[in-house]
């Protein structure tokens, strides 16, 4: 599982609360999907590109300041052609790396690549198990089918030991209803589903990441049915569901959805980049996928682990941090729970040694397809007369 380096960096952050074990990188600006909640893409339009022989000097950086994981996101990440290389460099210095991807069916040679590289770790981004409002959500037709077919050619051609691979969902109103299913559904094919509160802007405070679709937003009069949920999940965990959240964040889900602040904050302070930052496509330092900072600092530059190391900069990126509103992104959340909550190491501890006993299926397409409709046929959500009434209109997507 995690590196013995890792291992290290994460011992220093629970200790130190300032090792940033946790690096999102937006090594791709580019998309298939035009996801109704994501505003990522449209917001990277403007950078361009790093080049692969900086990739080295990055990881060596990283290494410098006791960074352990590093996520390699977008747009979708295996639309860049030398991601297997990138793979291969971090993982030569001792990085952990962990992907993300909606849909690669027109990648599968760089999944095999990637693999040979020693990637050990996957996340595909699925929002619901009904065809018609996934598709609708990403906005691309068969884009739901396509990424079930990649999890099975992923379940393939990963190793069933010491792979690590999940399903990210976006829990809103859309699919409030449909998260149990889903849990069933990645745990009996040996994924873990792990939860990311929509996050909703306005017109008038646009973020990098967040849209501002209101209709995702879960009304007031759900709360206590999401309430209700997060406990029930709670419990599916201690029947040994495999749900990849810790509880302190399920709860953090709850207060950020009813409050649009978040819970887990240690005295309202934000931990970028002690703990965790974000590298934007052209490779420059971000303090998160939100927000930017005012001077363009290059992570593959030979002084980046000076700056990062400085008080000027700490002092910048506070300034940043303390006057936003806020979030409860997976990524950032989880890292600060995990450094500042016992009972959140814990969990990360025990899911560290259950994750040794734990070998992923393998399935072919027709089998996962005939697994999703059984599941669906236990749940009153997907019945033929009960349409989803959380969707706002009828429009389908493009082809």
């Amino acid at each position: 599982m995690f590196s013995f380096k890792t291992k290290i960096s994460m011992l220093k952050a629970v200790t130190t609360k300032n090792s940033p074990f946790y690096i999102q990188f937006y090594i791709s600006k580019f998309c298939y999907l035009k996801c109704k909640m994501c505003n990522i893409v449209e917001s990277n339009q403007d950078l361009i590109p790093f080049d692969n022989d900086k990739i080295k000097k990055m990881a060596d950086n990283l290494i410098k300041i006791w960074a352990g994981v590093v996520l390699l996101t977008g747009g979708e990440p295996f639309l860049r052609p030398d991601i297997d290389d990138i793979v291969k460099i971090f993982k030569d210095k001792w990085l952990d790396v962990r992907m993300q991807t909606a849909w690669l069916l027109a990648k599968k040679d760089l999944i095999v690549k990637c693999v040979k590289n020693w990637a050990r770790d996957i996340n595909v981004s699925i929002d619901s198990l009904d065809e018609e409002l996934s598709d609708y959500i990403n906005w691309m037709k068969w884009s739901w089918r396509s990424a079930m077919k990649t999890i099975s050619f992923i379940s393939k051609t990963f190793p069933k030991k010491d792979s690590i691979c999940a399903i990210w969902c976006v829990l809103s109103n859309y699919n409030l209803d449909e998260i149990e299913s889903m849990l069933e559904f990645a745990t009996k094919i040996g994924r873990r589903l792990s939860l990311v509160p929509v996050h909703i802007s306005s017109t008038d405070a646009i973020r990098n990441f967040r849209w501002i679709d209101e209709y995702f937003k879960i009304s007031p009069e759900r709360y206590d049915d999401l309430k209700q949920l997060i406990e029930r999940l709670k419990k599916k965990k201690r029947q040994w569901y495999n749900l990849f959240d810790s509880d302190d964040y399920l709860d953090s889900i709850y207060h950020f959805i009813t409050t649009w602040s978040p819970s887990r904050r240690h005295k309202w302070i934000c931990d970028s980049p002690n703990l965790y930052f974000a590298i934007l496509p052209d490779g420059s330092f971000a303090p998160c996928c939100d927000f930017r900072y005012p001077k363009k600092i290059y992570v593959y530059d030979d002084d980046f682990p000076k700056i990062y190391k400085s008080q000027k900069f700490r002092e910048w990126v506070k300034s940043i941090t303390s006057k936003c509103s806020w979030c409860n992104y997976w990524s950032y959340p989880e890292m600060t729970l995990t450094a500042r909550s016992f009972s959140t190491l814990k969990e990360r501890i025990f899911l560290q040694f259950k994750a040794k006993k734990h070998w992923l299926k393998s399935l072919d397409e027709e089998e996962l397809f005939s697994l999703i409709e059984k599941i669906k046929s236990h749940y009153t959500i997907y019945s033929k007369d009960r349409k989803f009434k959380y969707r706002e209109n009828k429009i389908c997507p493009p082809k």
